[in-house]
């Protein structure tokens, strides 16, 4: 078999690549921004432009090439799917990533040390790519190489302030997590491997779904490593703990590119595999799918109560922003349990929930995108980000107040700004399917009315705390950022239909069938590494 494929190697054609089109230009991006301090020696801001113009090119490739052809398949012989949900995600990642680089000119960029500019920018286009491929796969290979594309360079850019101690610290740890989550995970797929004789993991849950070991111990084990894996990425509790040091620790354009970029990219491969043993599962005669909604449901629920209830007590603006982001991925969780329920079709509760993580994913962006973004310009002007250094801000700097004030209140769920259309959305979705579901719209409710207190000691704090410190201009760049976030979350709550159509018409998720699944004949587990069926 190995002496064919060598005669015959395959090579994919532009039909194959045009789907992933944005990918490959973000690759091209990220080798000229290799070679951009060949030609100058103010390489910092160079590269940044680069990246920009890079990440801008692929964009509308993207939109262009899946404009023109339908993004629906199955490429590589079955390693990456393309889907409008894979589609929506790139392109709403791609945008994030652009305002970071913006972000960079008015927050860290200046303090950087030239000559370190290609370095930032080169890993954070490895991550980018990286997290694009999250949302293309439904291969265990793939899933590894993806989340750790993603991963490896996060690591790097947590702590790329190199004289920085709280920092390095972050960093440290943040490693230390991540081998750890990665080591469980590749140990599980590998018994899922070992058990079912495929890396696919539709073909995975057909044959869970036909019988064939469905009681093993090794499937347990299995699924528990790879939740392992993405929750990691979604810090999940508890799988948490990495989360708040790190957003402390790093630069504010990295804690803010890691609090959408990596939720997002986790939440869709989540989604994406949910989705795969959700199908395949609801064919049985009697599905164990109300258990699994639980299980689901469950993680949700303390992911968003453990975030709301630790963010209480801090006075670092970015921990108390990450604890929130660590409650919005709860929330979001907890909308993936509904793929699992006997009330409607598989096909289009995975519509509904998708349209509902994605709409979440789509405000969310701008929410915390506005919030770092005031944030960094802070940090840049007084040296510091606790409760004492937002004092006095509406008098000191009003329209960046006004700004924070907005992401803030929309991060709660409050009106008129969007995060109040996104949870509605999700509550509605989950509460539309009745039964046990209404008990996590409960939960999410309660959250909400947690979390007013701790945004709004925030809000409290910049117009009702005096401060003996000075006025200060801020960035223009900055600044225009912010309030373009601002004034996105109120239109998307007055454009709330045209939003709620956009991503019902990109919600839809390709689960692969039975017919392009690679080696779906069960193996013994003692030899399926030596003799797992070829194609």
């Amino acid at each position: 078999m190995i002496l064919g494929m060598i005669q015959n190697p395959y090579t994919p054609g532009w039909p194959e690549l045009r789907p992933f089109v944005a990918e490959i230009c973000l690759l091209a991006t990220l080798i000229a921004v290799l070679l951009v301090p060949f030609f100058t020696r103010k390489a910092n801001v160079a590269c940044a432009l680069v990246t920009l113009l890079g990440i801008g090119i692929a964009l509308l490739s993207l939109l262009a090439v899946n404009g023109r052809y339908s993004p629906d398949g199955e490429f590589f012989r079955g390693l990456l799917v393309s889907d409008h949900v894979a589609v929506f995600w790139k392109a709403l990642l791609l945008t994030f990533v652009g305002f970071i680089v913006l972000m960079w000119f008015c927050t860290t960029g200046p303090a950087m040390h030239e000559g370190d500019g290609p370095e930032f920018f080169t890993l954070l286009l490895g991550a980018t790519i990286g997290m694009c491929l999250m949302s293309s796969t439904t291969n265990l290979l793939l899933v590894v190489i993806a989340i750790e594309m993603s991963s490896l360079p996060s690591y790097v850019l947590a702590g790329f302030r190199k004289t920085d101690r709280i920092g390095a610290e972050a960093s440290l740890k943040y490693v230390l997590f991540g081998a750890a989550t990665s080591s469980v995970m590749i140990y599980g797929m590998s018994m899922l491997y070992g058990l079912f004789g495929t890396l696919s993991v539709p073909g995975i849950a057909q044959q869970i779904a036909a019988g064939h070991g469905a009681t093993s111990p090794l499937l347990a084990l299995g699924i528990l490593g790879l939740i392992v894996g993405i929750g990691f990425k979604l810090s999940a509790v508890p799988l948490h703990f990495w989360c708040p040091d790190v957003f402390e620790g790093a630069g504010t354009d990295v804690a803010a590119f890691l609090s959408v970029a990596s939720k997002g990219a986790a939440m869709v491969l989540l989604l994406r595999l949910l989705g795969s043993f959700s199908a395949a599962l609801q064919s049985m005669p009697t599905p164990p799918l109300p258990a699994i909604a639980v299980v689901i449901g469950v993680i949700g629920a303390i992911t968003a109560t453990v975030g709301n209830t630790a963010a209480f007590v801090q006075n670092n603006v970015k921990r108390l922003l990450a604890y929130s982001s660590i409650a919005h991925a709860g929330y979001m969780i907890c909308g993936l349990s509904l793929l699992y329920s006997h009330n409607r079709e598989s096909n289009a509760l995975a519509s509904d929930v998708a349209q509902a993580i994605l709409l979440y994913l789509a405000v969310y962006l701008f929410m915390n995108l506005g919030a770092f973004t005031v944030v960094g310009l802070l940090e840049r002007q007084a040296g510091g980000v606790t409760l004492d250094h937002f004092a006095a801000l509406g008098r000191r700097s009003p329209y960046l107040a006004v700004c924070m004030a907005a992401c803030l209140f929309s991060l709660v769920g409050l009106p008129p700004f969007g995060g109040f259309v996104a949870k509605l959305n999700l509550m509605y979705v989950l509460g539309g399917n009745g039964g046990w579901w209404w008990t996590l719209v409960a939960v999410i409710g309660l959250n909400t009315i947690f979390s007013l207190y701790y945004y709004a000691r925030v809000v409290k704090v910049m117009y009702l705390t005096p401060s003996e410190r000075p006025n200060f201009a801020v960035s223009s760049v900055g600044l225009g950022i912010a309030a373009m976030c601002a004034i996105a979350l109120l239109l998307m709550l007055l454009g709330f239909n045209t939003l709620l159509k956009a991503t019902a018409a990109y919600g839809h998720l390709r689960v692969a069938n039975s017919s392009s699944v690679t080696s779906i004949v069960p193996v013994e587990p003692a030899v399926a590494g030596l003799h797992a069926p070829a194609k």
